[in-house]
């Protein structure tokens, strides 16, 4: 415990006593370890601090003011807050300190180690004194070792997560790189990409957020992955095409390089201001918990919200370890076994045969693997499902020249993408008779996961499929880039 006297003239004190303090005004120095998200209604948020003498989940503290700018705006959870002239009252039967615009005052300071002693936030009446750089300095050395361990929540696996239910999440912030990285070594054979890969990470954690963007209705979005798939949704059949992402758009390949190929990513999407305002305390390199996210699936995609109860908790991961070499062959076995997607789809039941390629010793990868390939023009093998196909009535399969011409929307758990099916391969694919309606209906049927077309909720098959990429204007290749099947069939039995 480090050595942080407290003085009588300071009239500072600690948590533990706030607790013993009830309907008294007094003043506290702690670290946040807990955020809610400000009430636009009534001008409100609260908060959660800790200080060296208290072990357990922190004090909340609630902030009232006549306008949101006067409300507390914490770059980062694990700031250091000065309070002074806070009351101790009962909220929903539990101790709160009440900090009110007009009677008390607050400070916001960076938390990092080294800092100055500038508050980046203050009401009007603060003045910082000699005193409170010395409890600064102190707070400040004494987070380097904290560890926060509440053991209140539960948290979930992205392939745990149920629609319309509140869960809670356990984050590393990273925006700008891998959770883990891959070391690619590459060989070409007959124009097929084959790869071995090695897990090169320093850290190991339940959940890493790999991107936050926005777009242009000003809606936020956290990309958060654990390295598992979310569970595949039902279809509700429509005529009006299903997105490919939860986005407007997808996001530029640049950014998707970013993303691990395997293992489902899942978007939050952050909407309202005063949420928005929230997130932007998350720091690369930080770990958070999210608590009480609601899940949904919209056109069978899964994304999360923020609720009125949701809150970012901070805590020194204790996961946080640099792998020995005994830990790193564990994590590659899990990675490369239970871990991977498609060692799941091709031992899945619902891939017992449907389809054929013409391709067996092609090695499975994922869309997520074709999307970020570096590489325009490539061949792939892929287990997927086909989720809608377009057109809809297989009596417009064929142009009026006679040429087939499909496209399809395929998905696994880490993508979406459009492919095509086209000419001979079309009639490849089907193989049957163009004018035979009633045999092209039911192997369609078989691929989409329903008895009839209009059926819903559909469940579609896992199949495997061989894909080639390829580029339709010279000059904008990557802009052009497009996904076609071929030496694929559906088989007869």
């Amino acid at each position: 415990m480090i050595d942080m006297e407290i003085r009588d003239d300071y009239k500072f004190l600690r948590v533990d006593d706030a607790f013993k303090a009830l309907h008294l005004n007094i003043s506290l120095i702690g670290v946040i370890v807990e955020l809610d998200f400000p009430t636009a209604s009534d001008c409100s948020c609260t908060l959660r601090i800790i200080d060296p003498w208290h072990s357990g989940s922190g004090l909340p503290v609630k902030f009232i003011a006549r306008t949101n700018r006067a409300l507390p705006r914490v770059e980062s959870i694990g700031d250091i807050i000065f309070l002074s002239n806070v009351k101790i009252v009962l909220v929903n039967r539990k101790i709160t300190a009440l900090c009110n615009e007009t009677s008390s005052s607050f400070a916001l300071f960076n938390g990092e180690h080294g800092e100055g002693f500038v508050p980046y936030q203050s009401s009007p009446k603060f003045r910082i004194r000699e005193q409170d750089k010395s409890f600064l300095s102190n707070l400040r050395e004494w987070m380097i070792t904290y560890k926060f361990e509440d053991g209140s929540c539960c948290f979930t696996s992205l392939k745990d997560i149920k629609e319309g239910e509140y869960l809670n999440l356990n984050c590393q912030v990273d925006l700008f790189g891998f959770f883990l990285s891959f070391y690619l070594r590459n060989w070409t054979c007959s124009g097929w990409r084959l790869w071995s890969f090695d897990i090169v990470s320093h850290y190991l954690l339940p959940f890493k957020i790999v991107h936050v963007s926005k777009d242009d209705k000003d809606r936020c979005y956290i990309f958060v992955w654990d390295g598992t798939e979310m569970p595949p949704c039902s279809f509700v059949v429509k005529s009006e095409r299903l997105p490919l992402c939860v986005e407007p758009e997808m996001l530029p390949t640049h950014v998707l390089r970013k993303f691990p190929t395997f293992g489902s990513v899942l978007r939050i999407i952050v909407e309202n201001v005063a949420e928005k305002q929230a997130i932007q305390c998350l720091q690369p390199g930080q770990h958070v918990k999210l608590l009480n996210l609601f899940f949904q699936v919209n056109m069978g995609l899964w994304s999360a919200t923020f609720s009125p109860s949701t809150k970012m908790q901070y805590t020194m991961s204790r996961e946080t370890q640099s792998f020995s070499p005994q830990r790193l062959k564990m994590c590659r076995e899990k990675f490369s076994s239970r871990w991977n997607p498609i060692t799941r789809c091709i031992s899945s039941p619902s891939h017992s045969g449907i389809t054929g390629v013409a391709h067996e010793d092609a090695p499975f990868v994922t869309l997520m693997d074709m999307l970020t390939y570096s590489n325009v023009t490539a061949k792939f093998r892929c287990v997927v499902r086909f989720i809608q196909v377009f057109p809809r009535d297989v009596r417009n399969f064929h142009d009026l020249n006679g040429k087939f011409k499909l496209l399809a929307i395929l998905e696994d758990a880490t993508a979406r993408i459009h492919a095509s099916l086209y000419a001979d391969e079309g009639d490849k694919f089907f193989g049957c008779d163009p004018s035979d309606e009633e045999a092209l209906i039911k192997k369609l049927n078989k691929l989409l996961g329903g008895d009839r077309i209009n059926e819903a909720p559909r469940n579609p098959p896992w199949v495997q499929c061989c894909l080639f990429s390829y580029y339709r204007v010279k000059n904008d290749q990557w802009g052009s880039r497009r996904f076609r099947i071929f030496d694929t069939w559906i088989n007869a039995k």
